[in-house]
């Protein structure tokens, strides 16, 4: 049936009144008035307001002006709306881009992010801090360090006494005895838990569990073409039982496929790493998808590696690295011998297959609905603290991510692992962590390495004054006249004649052996100011070599023996980076060669091999027994 014009014109009528928010209707000549703009107040007396650019709230980006006040987002003002300003300094942000400071979910503090052949006896601990802080990781979860130091340092951070990022940590990694990381051998310590059966798992609690860890970490590492011990399926299930029952969530390294079946079938739903020794199934893919998994791929650790083999560390050129890191690390990185045994053919094969198995397996898990969230691993090789987490990002769109996706891995889905609605996001009530950057990173991902502006709980950061070369200090509260014994992160916090030894303790200053007491040797700390301090050894026997876990046993001068991290060189072979041997063995840091440990007397060891000289050391060595090294 056909409409005259009568009727289309009092329909027209009808549908003007009734549907207003419509400018023009079809088949109508009606236009309808715009409605009134709506005002907001926004600032206040001490606010901070940043207006005029584009917001990434966790979930959304647009048009918006955020308001801080008291370390916490007080009003986010999207565009659909006008904003009149009430007070407080005003900044324009015009062409950039405001989102919720990044979370690093894979970070190692203490490690150096030098060649696995170096070491530097300075933890480096306020340098990394300053890095992240100045790329904008407001927060971050370190997965492996010595327990002592990172709960002192949380402690400190939570305490308000030093700037930090917020940091949550793990402590320990549990692991079979000669297991990842500890392979050759670990000394009773700090670093490393061995779980060798569910009956170790009770005693491991009782031990960590009083410092609060925020996570559990533990090690499963399929045998594969290696062979490393690997942990049982009942001891993560017993790990995985007695975590679920203090309340905290066990996160579990991985490299094969076959490793995430194993936590899977005992529960464990949260997996540091990505496989990358071989490729994830689809199948496998959904299983973890329906089992609610969040994967940290930390792809930057194979990218890393696959740069150092093909020499494609471009940035080490840049001048301005050295304000995130130590001038000895880009060195060690520049340092053919260093490399040598990642920058052969064969490992440049086998990295490129790794990096490549990442990549592959990250798009498979994203197209079957697995949660993605964004870590780095960082203190590995060429994964620079803080600025490897604008490279991950990164990565994870090379992968097929979508930027918005990667940014929210980095932000809000990271805040939910940690379990913190008020982290990694910007709306009412949310903390004030905020990253302001050149450019929009969801056009051009790459837009993260241009920070503008740090907010730390609301409070502008100086980026420049925490770069390193000007060493500024991050402690607010600074700690002195610490007692011996007491545990410390540098040498100003020790009393009157002690001095920060290298396992962390106020301890006696020494420069020569005979200046302790006997039973403890004088060490000496390239990072201290102070020089050596009095380290008590711990007895063991050089002979009968009875440490735990394949440590090895070596003495320290002055009466004093310890067991040590083990290595594999002997009978004048190279020391490792960390001056360890092969147990019976002993490293002359003078040669940095390996010494066979010898009995002078011929009483507790035969001869030494080769026709070398049992050369006495017992003067030195200050032990009840007769002592020496075959030279």
């Amino acid at each position: 049936m056909r409409t005259t014009s009568l009727e289309l014109a009092i329909r027209c009528l009808a549908h003007a009144v009734v549907l207003a928010s419509s400018t023009w209707l079809a088949g109508c000549s009606v236009t309808e008035s715009p409605a009134p703009l709506e005002i907001t107040k926004v600032g206040c007396a001490g606010c901070t307001v940043l207006t005029g650019g584009t917001v990434f709230d966790g979930s959304r980006a647009a048009g918006a002006t955020v308001v801080l006040a008291g370390g916490r987002v007080e009003q986010v003002v999207f565009d659909d709306r006008g904003v009149e300003f009430a007070g407080g300094e005003v900044v324009d942000i015009a062409g950039k881009t405001v989102l919720p400071g990044l979370i690093d979910l894979h970070v190692h503090s203490l490690s150096a992010a030098g060649p696995y052949a170096y070491y530097d006896g300075d933890l480096h601990l306020e340098d990394h801090t300053k890095a992240m802080l100045r790329a904008g990781v407001t927060s971050y979860l370190d997965l492996g360090s010595s327990q002592r130091v990172i709960f002192e340092q949380r402690a400190r951070a939570r305490a308000g006494e030093i700037l930090a990022p917020q940091l949550f940590a793990a402590g320990p990694l549990l692991t079979p005895t000669g297991g990842h990381p500890c392979l050759q051998g670990s000394p009773p310590g700090d670093f490393c838990v061995f779980i060798d059966s569910p009956a170790d798992v009770g005693d491991a609690f009782a031990a960590l569990l009083p410092h609060e860890p925020d996570v559990i970490k533990i090690v499963i590492d399929s045998e594969g073409t290696r062979s490393r011990p690997q942990i049982s399926g009942a001891s993560v299930a017993a790990i995985e039982e007695a975590a679920s029952a203090a309340g905290v969530r066990v996160i579990a390294h991985v490299e094969e496929a076959a490793d995430v079946e194993i936590a899977l079938d005992a529960g464990v739903t949260l997996f540091a790493h990505i496989p990358d020794q071989d490729l994830v199934s689809g199948e496998l893919a959904r299983r973890m998808a329906a089992a609610g998994a969040v994967v940290v791929p930390a792809l930057s650790v194979m990218d890393g590696l696959y740069r150092v083999a093909h020499g494609a560390l471009d940035e080490l050129d840049d001048p301005a690295l050295r304000d995130d890191v130590p001038a000895d690390v880009i060195a060690a990185l520049r340092d053919p011998s260093l490399l040598a045994e990642t920058t052969t053919a064969r490992y440049r094969e086998l990295v490129e297959g790794w990096r490549g198995h990442a990549m592959a397996n990250l798009l498979t898990l994203v197209q079957a609905g697995v949660t993605i969230a964004a870590g780095t691993d960082a203190g590995n090789p060429a994964v620079f603290h803080g600025r490897a987490m604008h490279r991950e990002v990164a990565l994870l769109v090379e992968a097929g991510m979508p930027p918005l996706a990667a940014l929210a891995a980095a932000t809000r889905t990271a805040a939910d692992v940690l379990g913190r609605p008020d982290l990694g996001r910007i709306e009412e009530g949310s903390i004030a962590d905020l990253l302001v950057v050149d450019g929009d990173p969801l056009v051009d991902v790459r837009a993260l390495e241009r920070v503008s502006r740090v907010y730390r709980a609301g409070v502008l950061l100086d980026r420049d004054a925490l770069a390193l070369p000007r060493g500024t200090s991050l402690a607010r509260q600074p700690r002195t006249g610490a007692g011996p014994g007491e545990t410390c992160l540098a040498a100003p916090e020790c009393g009157d004649g002690l001095s920060c030894s290298p396992d962390q303790r106020c301890a006696a200053i020494c420069d020569r052996p005979s200046a302790c007491a006997p039973g403890s040797a004088c060490l000496f700390d390239g990072g201290s100011p102070t020089g050596g301090s009095c380290v008590a050894g711990d007895g063991c026997d050089v002979f009968a070599q009875a440490c735990e876990n394949g440590a090895a046993c070596v003495f320290l001068g002055n009466g004093a023996t310890s067991c040590w991290y083990a290595g594999a060189g002997s009978g004048g072979q190279p020391c490792d980076a960390l001056f360890a041997c092969a147990p019976g063995s002993v490293c002359d840091q003078e040669t940095s060669t390996c010494k066979d440990l010898c009995d002078p007397r011929g009483e507790r060891t035969g001869p030494c091999p080769g026709g070398r000289k049992c050369v006495d050391g017992s003067k030195f060595a200050g032990l009840p027994v007769p002592v020496g090294m075959c030279e």
